[in-house]
C-alpha cells in the first residue's frame, strides 16, 4: 500500500506561474494510478516563498493523522 501523501501550494493566484495547476495535475494522476489516500491543500493568502510556513499546521495535522490511522 502506497504511504499517504499531502500535496501543498499557495494560492493559486500569488503561486509561481502553473504551481496550482501542476499539483493539480500531479494529484489527479495519482489518483487515476489508484493511490488512495493523497490529498491537495492551497494556501489562500500565501505567495510561494510563504507556502512552507503556513503548511506546517496541515502538515502536523496530517502526519498526526496518518499515525494514529497507524495505531488503530
Amino acid at each position: 500500500m502506497p504511504p499517504p501523501i499531502l500535496l501543498t501550494t499557495g494560492d493559486r493566484e500569488l503561486e509561481l506561474f502553473g504551481r496550482y495547476e501542476e499539483m493539480s495535475y500531479f494529484h489527479r494522476m495519482l489518483k487515476n494510478a489508484g493511490h488512495r489516500d493523497v490529498q491537495q491543500e492551497e494556501f489562500k493568502g500565501a505567495k510561494h516563498r510563504d507556502a512552507e510556513r503556513v503548511s506546517y499546521p496541515a502538515l502536523k495535522a496530517f502526519i498526526k493523522k496518518c499515525f494514529s490511522k497507524k495505531t488503530k
